[in-house]
């Protein structure tokens, strides 16, 4: 994470060069130097009025807005993602961080999930409010969670011409926060057979078939990229003869995008404690041993707010949302509201292939 310069600009960048060499995930993120002009290289101010401008420049774009919203109803959340995800057209606008949770818990259906597969769900959860996301995917169980999106222009230097490392990124992030042993499942062998590692919406033909395929809840699912912790084995025996590719894990995280011709949406599930056994999670709670006390959002909120910063190299800047963007997401959430999104991926009249 960069700090603004105290006293010599220049100290601060050769600094932040320092950082990328030592092989911070931020050394995928190398903006370009900024043209100075009307500066006489002769000039005893030359050197800091150049470092200055290389700094603003860094900074510019590695800020992000932060949001961080209250419990509310899956329409209105997955509406005001989609709004980020809309409104973010400038190549040059700062990423979106939004961190926010769920009131009442509510089932999710991943973007091409059928419908018919959450009218057999029993009770519970079958009785539960269901939205559908923009993002591809299994369904998931939201109640005791910190749901993070992350809304960032396709050209950002973080993320231009290679999108999926956005996953990588994320999910360091949450490892760094949660600790305990968490790690990314890694190894194909570990992975479900038949799903997509990258679960996007523009990959149809692909994500129809790991959605119709795959266990209904994400969490039962496994991609290469998941955040997961190992199992304890059940006896001295077992782990002998069990080699270590095919160890039992449980999913504590796993995200999925939405790209547009100029914006990415990425968003995962971060669980932070359970009360339904339908849905088969680990837990940041279950983790750290606190049943009884568990990790509430804004613990964890907290944690992962640095670990987001320094896994992405940006600084974040908490912000109101804007009028713009509430009007937007006011608008959207009709759809995600409606019978016609929500079982049949209708959007304007017209049913997304």
């Amino acid at each position: 994470m960069i700090s603004p310069p105290r006293e010599d600009p220049a100290n601060a960048i050769s600094v932040h060069r320092r950082h990328l060499a030592a092989g911070s995930p931020t050394a995928l993120f190398r903006p370009p130097l900024p043209a100075v002009t009307n500066v006489s290289i002769s000039s005893p101010d030359a050197e800091v009025a150049i470092s200055s401008a290389l700094w603003r420049t860094m900074t510019d774009m590695t800020a992000a807005r932060l949001l961080i919203d209250p419990p509310m109803p899956g329409a209105i959340n997955m509406a005001r993602d989609e709004a980020l995800l809309q409104l973010c057209t400038d190549p040059n606008a700062r990423p979106v961080v939004r961190f926010y949770a769920w009131d009442p818990a509510t089932i999710s259906l991943g973007y091409f999930q059928d419908y018919a597969e959450y009218q057999r769900l029993p009770p519970p959860a079958g009785d539960l409010p269901v939205v559908r996301r923009t993002t591809g995917g299994g369904a998931i169980l939201h109640d005791l969670e910190l749901t993070y999106s992350i809304v960032i222009p396709l050209k950002h230097p973080l993320v231009a011409g290679r999108p999926n490392d956005l996953y990588t990124l994320a999910h360091e992030a949450i490892i760094a926060a949660i600790g305990h042993g968490v790690r990314m499942l890694g190894d194909a062998r570990e992975a479900d057979p038949g799903t997509s590692p990258i679960p996007n919406p523009q990959s149809s033909i692909v994500n129809r078939q790991s959605a119709q395929r795959g266990p209904f809840f994400c969490f039962a699912r496994r991609h290469g990229l998941d955040v997961v912790v190992d199992e304890p084995r059940t006896s001295v025996r077992a782990a002998r003869q069990a080699p270590a590719a095919s160890a039992a894990v449980s999913k504590v995280a796993g995200s999925a995008q939405r790209r547009t011709a100029t914006a990415i949406l990425q968003h995962g599930s971060i669980m932070l404690a359970t009360r339904n056994r339908q849905q088969s999670v680990a837990t940041w709670s279950q983790l750290e041993g606190r049943l009884s006390d568990p990790v509430t959002f804004d613990e964890a909120a907290a944690r992962l707010r640095p670990a987001f910063e320094e896994a992405l190299g940006m600084r974040f800047s908490e912000c109101a949302w804007q009028t713009e963007e509430l009007a937007a997401a006011e608008a959207i959430e009709r759809q995600y509201a409606s019978e016609g999104w929500t079982v049949h991926r209708k959007r304007l009249g017209i049913v997304q292939e």
